[in-house]
């Protein structure tokens, strides 16, 4: 068996040049190099670090980055790099890391609706790069949507929001919440195309039902909604449901019914 490496081992000597190397790449101002590497390959790695993650966040974040100016852009971009640890070695869960940063630590100077836009910028990512294929999907697409249990689109993702994150661009900066929270939902069709609805509370509920009790058909699902909302006309509110369903069906929201077996 080797003897222990002492903490002047080689191995040790290299993580903690790495250690260095990877502080001053994320802070050069409050860092200072290692020594070794000569200053034009620094400068090259330092170029190449903080571009990646401008570029990045800049496709993934757009309508944020059009609407805060260059100077506060970068400095954000600097702040993320310096003050936050991701939790997650996975480069695609940057986008997630950066809506961390942005409601742990809060930065100055920001528009109030700063966390919630960047927010909804990331769930359409998580929609758009989702492993998860709508056409893959094992259902009855023309099946009974009350009387079989309902298949939803993998891809669908629900959220809620105090401020219109869905309609915010340069030229539409609102300047005071909702009166009423904002309930959206995101999902990705079988052509492979981004899907967007505004939805209310009832029909919000209902999708997570859905996906709560994927054994229960339709019929089920809106008589329980029926009995949550305490109201005397079942038949009513199932009819009305089933209006919803088949909207939801035509979106691709609701891709179908499970087969019997």
């Amino acid at each position: 068996m080797p003897p222990p490496s002492d903490s002047n081992s080689p191995p040790e000597q290299l993580l903690e040049l790495q250690r260095r190397f990877a502080d001053h790449l994320r802070n050069p101002e409050g860092v200072a190099a290692p020594e070794g590497p000569e200053e034009r390959r620094l400068a090259i790695y330092r170029r190449l670090f903080f571009g990646n993650l401008n570029n990045l966040f800049s496709k993934n974040f757009p309508v944020l980055r059009r609407i805060v100016d260059d100077k506060r852009w970068r400095s954000l971009i600097r702040e993320f790099m310096t003050e936050h640890r991701p939790s997650t070695p996975m480069f695609t869960e940057i986008g997630r890391e950066f809506v961390r940063f942005l409601q742990e630590r809060q930065p100055r100077d920001l528009p109030p609706f700063a966390l919630q836009l960047a927010h909804w910028e990331y769930l359409e990512t998580c929609v758009r790069l989702a492993e998860a294929d709508p056409r893959a999907v094992d259902c009855d697409p023309d099946g009974e949507l009350l009387e079989a249990p309902i298949v939803l689109n993998p891809t669908l993702r629900l959220a809620k929001y105090e401020w219109p994150v869905h309609e915010i661009r340069a030229d539409y900066l609102p300047e005071a919440p909702l009166e009423q929270d904002l309930i959206l939902a995101a999902w990705r069709t079988r052509e492979d195309r981004p899907g967007f609805m505004k939805l209310n509370a009832v029909t919000a509920r209902l999708l997570e039902l859905i996906e709560a009790q994927p054994t229960s058909s339709g019929r089920d699902i809106l008589e329980r909604i029926a009995r949550e909302m305490g109201s005397s006309d079942t038949a009513a509110i199932v009819a009305s449901g089933l209006t919803m369903l088949e909207r939801l069906h035509r979106r691709e929201l609701v891709l179908g019914t499970r087969k019997p077996g």
